[in-house]
């Protein structure tokens, strides 16, 4: 007796699983969808922003809302950023900088000197972006793309672009510190030790890298934010172009 209740029990265990596994999968919630489409489809628009058609403005969110983005777009946009030709060209500039200021002396003035020159200037920006703009706030949740404020005063909005640095939207959309990009530039000027002479190594030369990289994503943010009024008073002024303008368009 108790062996057939053991076998009908486990033939209704059995019959149970085999309806489960042959039921269709449950569909995802139509908003996560329409969420996830939304994102992609402003990523595409945000991929083809650059200003005065050269210089990439890829992570700004001119309209100031946008749907949060996954871990892969954000190391897509990363990516997308970081070899872009105007990168190359911005480590290029200033590696000629430093090789005119003879900076880093025993690297000497050679071409092999400015290879390495630019090697350091390319890494810099390379490391700061990785782990600012991608690991970081993949692990942390945070959004590194900039939220165009686009009203208000001068002072406000300049403010407003000065505090990116400092604080970002989570991917649940609220403002929060910017844990990601503050440890970012620290990383990044922490790696660059590895590759400067011995020399230019050290906590205070460290903490000098990652300030000046701060110092650039602030002039950054201050022309991502004020770039769409410059054109647009520019066609307003010299092409009369009529007053609706739309300042949200590169």
């Amino acid at each position: 007796m108790k062996i057939r209740i053991l076998l009908a029990l486990t033939a209704a265990l059995a019959t149970s699983a085999i309806s489960r596994a042959q039921l269709p999968p449950t569909p995802a919630p139509q908003h996560q969808e329409d969420k996830k489409t939304q994102a992609e489809r402003e990523l595409q628009q945000e991929e083809q922003q650059r200003m005065a058609g050269i210089v990439p403005a890829f992570r700004v969110v001119l309209s100031g809302t946008a749907a949060p983005i996954s871990p892969r777009q954000k190391f897509d946009l990363f990516v997308k950023d970081a070899f872009d030709p105007f990168a190359f060209a911005v480590a290029g500039a200033d590696a000629a900088w430093q090789q005119y200021r003879d900076d880093y002396p025993t690297w000497g003035t050679e071409a092999d000197g400015f290879g390495k020159r630019f090697a350091g200037a390319f890494g810099d920006e390379l490391d700061g972006n990785l782990w600012g703009r991608a690991i970081l706030p993949s692990v942390l949740h945070q959004d590194p793309r900039y939220f165009r404020l686009g009203h208000g005063g001068f002072g406000k909005r300049f403010g407003y672009s000065l505090a990116s640095i400092v604080r970002c939207k989570g991917d649940n959309g609220k403002w929060q510190p910017n844990y990601s990009l503050v440890a970012g530039d620290l990383i990044a000027g922490a790696v660059s030790n590895v590759y400067y002479p011995a020399s230019s190594r050290g906590i205070g030369v460290t903490f000098q890298r990652s300030f000046t990289v701060v110092g650039i994503g602030a002039v950054s943010s201050f022309a991502d934010e004020f770039y769409p009024d410059i054109v647009s008073a520019f066609n307003r002024t010299f092409k009369h172009k009529p007053k609706t303008y739309d300042p949200n368009k590169y």
